[in-house]
């Protein structure tokens, strides 16, 4: 493993970068809108403090129960023996959840899926050395009511021809029917007979190796028709992680929703007081910063007719569901509330709360995107009563394999400029020319230059008026020379089809979609190159305290 800093790398957002800064600047810029630091010890003690003096007072539930649904939910998602000792551990008051979360999308979804895990069993292992009287568990958040459809319904992969290719259901269209399934919460959804065409696309698409058999019988056992969603995720996590004990917990039992009815229950009581001090509190970070998440004025969505619908206030007390005719009278909710739990859900804003009211979160291991929210989040945990949690940055990883290592050692390209495009072309093509392009016209600038002086000194002893002339002259033609260069770049590359093929290849694997690894490629490709020691090679070479860009090769 190498590191290669955030900074140059594109598409991270400037509040990530500054939370993950060493620089104590920055860190400053950001402090009173987060408990605590991620660096440090002490940091982490002071939340463990807090936990063991308010977790057990602020609920208003009996442990033990939470504790049978962790049971019965993780036998369903085949949870083995680490996973119960985590269970039964979780019942003391001496151990605490390093939490981590995601969408329950096909196949696992993208690779930081599998690396917000290992961040979180590798965290609490460390946290666990560093506290010794304290245990940590590794529990995943199913976020299996997220209605996003079109995000978890597909993943991609490199394909036998070294294409990226998208494996999944059809994208939907506009048409009315289309807009109501995105409503339905995902993990709910159930496969029909098309799975099983999905399945076989995938079969088809992977190259063909001595372990496709094996993660193709993996994935026909769980990805089935009458299957859903949230179990085939479940159930293939645990099979990639069986040997960690990570307790998966589903927010969508009702069950859990009964025991999340307080935290309901006071956002319909009190909306919109969490909605302003929220919008209070972007309103400083929006000074430096983008916004990642907008309160709404009720925080939760209700379930009407299987879909995920957002409660909205009306007057005099009614509220109603966004997209539907259906209304509430005053007191109506509340009344729903005690006998029908299951029905209400939190949104973004208010399932971090959710999260950490039933579980003793020490720590939360998050994305760039999500770290920036939180920073909007505080006066929710403040709202609530309920101790923020550090937030720990996910590890970020690029797989970098064997014939691209090469490739990129034989044209002498760095990691970072493969995220610039024309500038990777030049040191391709140009290693692979006897014209050396940009050389070339370096000399034509140089002398276009001493040309333009002269002109205008000559033009300072005729008409100094016209100086602004020669200067847009020059302007013009430095910018012809430069899409000039670049015309001759690209017809060197396309006169190398070797070239232009590793250019793809390596462009494909490490920055697809203009996105990085990470966010596109998922799991099934490595594991069905590597198999499954791809995911112990992952926790041997992960560092979760270097908090910088991990380049693996294999």
């Amino acid at each position: 493993m190498y590191p290669v800093e955030y900074s140059k790398l594109p598409s991270f957002n400037n509040l990530f970068l500054d939370y993950i800064s060493n620089g104590e600047e920055d860190y400053l810029k950001l402090k009173t809108f987060f408990y605590s630091h991620f660096r440090e010890n002490e940091e982490f003690f002071k939340v463990i403090d807090d936990k063991i003096h308010n977790y057990n007072t602020n609920r208003y539930f009996d442990k033990n129960i939470l504790i049978d649904i962790l049971k019965q939910q993780n036998v369903t998602f085949g949870g083995n023996e680490n996973t119960a000792q985590h269970i039964e551990l979780l019942k003391n008051e001496e151990t605490f959840a390093v939490v981590t979360g995601q969408q329950v999308g096909l196949y696992t979804g993208p690779l930081y899926t599998i690396l917000k895990t290992i961040t979180s069993i590798k965290l609490a292992k460390n946290l666990k050395e560093r506290f010794p009287q304290f245990n940590f568990v590794p529990v995943f958040w199913l976020e299996s009511e997220d209605h996003d459809f079109e995000e978890a319904n597909h993943i991609n992969i490199i394909d036998q021809q070294n294409e990226l290719v998208r494996i999944g259901f059809e994208k939907q269209s506009d048409d009315e029917e289309d807009s109501k399934k995105s409503l339905v919460p995902v993990g709910s959804i159930k496969f029909d007979e098309m799975i099983n065409s999905i399945n076989e696309e995938l079969r088809s698409n992977l190259l063909d190796t001595d372990f496709k058999d094996k993660i193709m019988d993996l994935i026909t056992s769980l990805y089935k028709t009458g299957g859903d969603f949230k179990t085939a995720f479940a159930k293939m996590m645990n099979e990639l992680f069986k040997d960690y004990g990570v307790v998966f917990i589903d927010p969508s039992d009702a069950e859990v929703k009964r025991l999340l009815s307080p935290i309901f229950e006071k956002e319909l009581t009190t909306s919109p007081r969490l909605c302003e001090s929220i919008i209070t509190t972007s309103a400083e970070i929006e000074k430096n910063y983008d916004l990642q998440v907008k309160p709404k004025v009720i925080n939760i969505f209700f379930l009407h007719n299987g879909n995920r619908l957002l409660i909205e206030p009306r007057d005099e007390g009614k509220f109603a569901l966004r997209n539907s005719k259906r209304r509430f009278e005053s007191g109506e909710l509340t009344n729903i509330l005690q006998e029908s739990p299951e029905l209400f859900s939190p949104n973004v804003v208010l399932r971090p709360i959710c999260q950490d009211y039933l579980l003793p979160t020490i720590a939360y291991v998050g994305g760039p995107g999500e770290i920036s929210y939180f920073a909007q989040l505080k006066p929710a945990y403040n709202h609530y009563e309920i101790t923020m949690p550090v937030i720990f940055p996910r590890a970020s990883v690029t797989i970098v394999e064997g014939k691209i290592s090469k490739f990129l050692n034989n044209f002498n390209v760095k990691f970072e400029d493969i995220f610039h495009h024309s500038f990777m072309v030049s040191k391709v093509v140009e290693k692979l020319s006897e014209v050396r392009v940009d050389d070339e016209i370096s000399k034509y600038q140089d002398e276009f230059s001493k040309i333009f002086y002269e002109m205008r000194n000559m033009t300072v002893k005729v008409d100094q008026t016209l100086l602004n002339a020669v200067d847009n002259i020059k302007e013009k033609t430095k910018q012809s020379l430069e899409q000039f260069k670049g015309k001759l770049i690209n017809s060197q590359a396309r006169k190398s089809d070797t070239a232009a093929t590793q250019i793809d290849k390596v462009t494909n694997n490490i920055y697809p979609k203009n996105h990085l690894q990470e966010r596109v490629i998922n799991v099934t490709y490595f594991l069905n190159k590597y198999d499954y020691g791809f995911i112990s090679r992952l926790f041997h070479e992960i560092d979760v305290l270097n908090f910088n860009h991990q380049i693996i090769e294999m």
